[in-house]
C-alpha cells in the first residue's frame, strides 16, 4: 500500500517490509485522531449525522489551529483518512495546509461518516422529542446509549441520502442499515475499514491521521482502548484538537504515562485525560488545555440535564401508578416509595454512578431518617432537584494532566522503577 501511496508503479521495486525499531519514535506506530472543526449545525445544536453542512468561521479557525498543533508537536504524516462529508474534508485540507503537509495522500470513505441519526437529523437536540412526539428520556438514551437506535429515516425525509451520487455504490442492504444507527451499528460499519485499511497502512510504516466525526472517533477510541459500552458514553470528543496514540507491535495502545517514555524512549507530549484514565483511555491531546476543560464542563452539564429528566420521569411514573391504583395523590408522593424507585433504577449499571441520582437518594434518605418526613409534593421534589443540580455544578471536572509536568515525570519514573522491581521479583520467584 505504501509503495503505491508514494507514487510507485507495479514495475518499480517494492521497498522491504517495514519493521519497528528497538527504541525511539520508530519503535511504535503513530495514529492521530481528529474531529472536524465546529460545524454550522454544531453551533445551532441540531442533529447532523450524514447531513452535509459546512464549517463555521470558528470551525475553520479550529481546523487551522489543529494543523498548527501537529506542526508544533513534530507530527509528520504519511497517510490521511477521512469521511465523504465536507466538514471533515475541509478540516483535513486546512489542517494539512497549516501543517505544511498538503501533499500527504488522503483516502475518503463513507464508512468514516458520522453516526446516522435517522429521522432526528435536522432537528434541534433540545426540542426534537416534542416535534416528533417521542419520550424525552428515550431521545436522551438514543444520544447516550451504545445500542439504542433513533427512529428510522424514510425516503421522503428532506435529508434522505439514498439519491446522493456519493452513495451510489452502497448495496440495498447497506442503504437500509444506514436509515438510522446506534453507536453499535456505526461501529459495525467503521471497524472493518479501520482493520483492513488503516491498520494495514500503519503496519506499512505510515504515520496516519483520521479526520472524522464525534461518534466515529468515539468508536475508534472504544476499539483501541477496549473501553466498555457504558464508559464510552461519557467520552467527550472535542472539535479539532488532535488526539495522539502510540501503538505497539500488536496494535495495542502504549501507556503514555510510563511505557512510552521509559520503555520506548519516546518523548511525551500533550495532555492525558484524568477523568478517562480510569476507563483505560490511553490517548494524549495535543495542546489547548482551556478548550479541553471547557468542553468537558459542557459535557458534564449535558449529562446532568439527562439525569434531571430521569429523576423527573421516576417521580411522574410514581404519581401515575398511584392514580391507576385509584389513589388520589394530588401531586403528593410517599418519600419511601420514591426512594426505592430511584434505588431500583440505580441497580442498573448504566445509572449506578450518576451524580444527581446518588445525591437525590442520599437527600431522600436524610428526609426519612433524620427529619422523619413521610411525604413530598411534586413542587417540593422539583425544588430539591434544582438545588442538587446547582450544587453539582463545577464539582465534576477533574484536571487534564500535562505530560511535560516535571513533578508528574518524577512520579512516572518512580512508578516505572517500582514496576521493573516487581517484574524482576516475580521472575525470580518463577525460577
Amino acid at each position: 500500500m505504501t509503495h503505491f501511496l508514494r507514487g510507485g508503479t507495479p514495475s518499480d521495486p517494492v521497498p522491504p517490509p517495514f519493521r519497528l525499531a528497538d527504541y525511539g519514535n520508530d519503535s511504535v506506530y503513530t495514529l492521530v485522531l481528529l474531529r472536524h472543526g465546529e460545524s454550522e449545525w454544531n453551533s445551532l445544536n441540531r442533529y447532523t449525522g450524514w447531513c452535509d453542512v459546512n464549517l463555521t468561521e470558528t470551525g475553520k479557525l479550529e481546523a487551522r489551529a489543529a494543523g498548527r498543533l501537529l506542526k508544533e508537536n513534530g507530527i509528520e504524516l504519511d497517510h490521511v483518512f477521512t469521511s465523504v462529508l465536507k466538514r471533515a474534508n475541509f478540516t483535513t485540507n486546512m489542517a494539512l495546509n497549516t501543517a505544511g503537509q498538503h501533499w500527504v495522500p488522503v483516502t475518503k470513505t463513507w464508512r468514516l461518516n458520522e453516526r446516522h441519526y435517522g429521522a432526528l437529523q435536522g432537528y434541534n437536540k433540545d426540542t426534537a422529542y416534542e416535534e416528533l412526539g417521542i419520550d424525552q428520556e428515550l431521545v436522551m438514551e438514543m444520544r447516550r446509549s451504545y445500542d439504542t437506535r433513533p427512529p428510522l429515516m424514510t425516503d421522503d425525509h428532506p435529508y434522505w441520502h439514498g439519491n446522493d451520487r456519493r452513495y451510489k455504490d452502497l448495496t440495498k442492504e447497506q442503504l437500509e442499515a444506514t436509515r438510522a444507527e446506534s453507536l453499535k451499528d456505526a461501529a459495525n460499519r467503521i471497524l472493518p475499514f479501520f482493520n483492513s485499511h488503516i491498520v494495514s497502512s500503519l503496519r506499512a510504516g505510515n504515520k496516519c491521521l483520521v479526520v472524522s466525526h464525534a461518534n466515529t472517533i468515539r468508536t475508534l477510541i472504544k476499539h483501541i482502548d477496549n473501553i466498555s459500552d457504558v464508559d464510552i458514553k461519557g467520552m467527550t470528543i472535542p472539535t479539532a484538537i488532535p488526539l495522539l496514540y502510540h501503538l505497539d507491535k500488536n496494535m495495542r495502545p502504549v501507556d503514555p504515562n510510563i511505557e512510552l517514555e521509559f520503555r520506548y524512549m519516546v518523548e511525551p507530549k500533550g495532555y492525558t485525560w484524568a477523568t478517562a484514565r480510569q476507563m483505560g483511555f490511553h490517548g494524549v491531546y495535543l495542546g489547548d488545555l482551556e478548550r479541553l476543560q471547557e468542553i468537558q464542563k459542557k459535557r458534564d452539564a449535558t449529562n446532568r440535564d439527562w439525569q434531571r429528566i430521569i429523576l423527573r420521569n421516576v417521580a411522574r411514573q410514581l404519581d401515575e401508578s398511584s392514580a391507576e391504583e385509584g389513589v388520589v395523590s394530588d401531586g403528593v408522593m410517599e418519600i419511601r416509595q420514591l426512594y426505592f424507585q430511584i434505588d431500583s433504577k440505580m441497580k442498573e449499571k448504566e445509572y449506578s454512578k450518576m451524580l444527581l441520582l446518588v445525591r437525590m437518594k442520599s437527600y431522600l434518605e436524610n428526609l426519612m431518617w433524620s427529619r422523619k418526613q413521610r411525604y413530598l409534593t411534586m413542587e417540593g421534589f422539583e425544588s430539591i432537584l434544582n438545588k442538587l443540580h446547582l450544587d453539582a455544578e463545577g464539582h465534576v471536572v477533574e484536571p487534564f494532566v500535562a505530560m511535560t509536568d516535571e513533578a508528574g515525570r518524577e512520579q512516572r519514573s518512580k512508578e516505572w522503577e517500582e514496576m521493573l522491581a516487581l517484574n524482576l521479583e516475580e521472575e525470580c520467584l518463577i525460577k
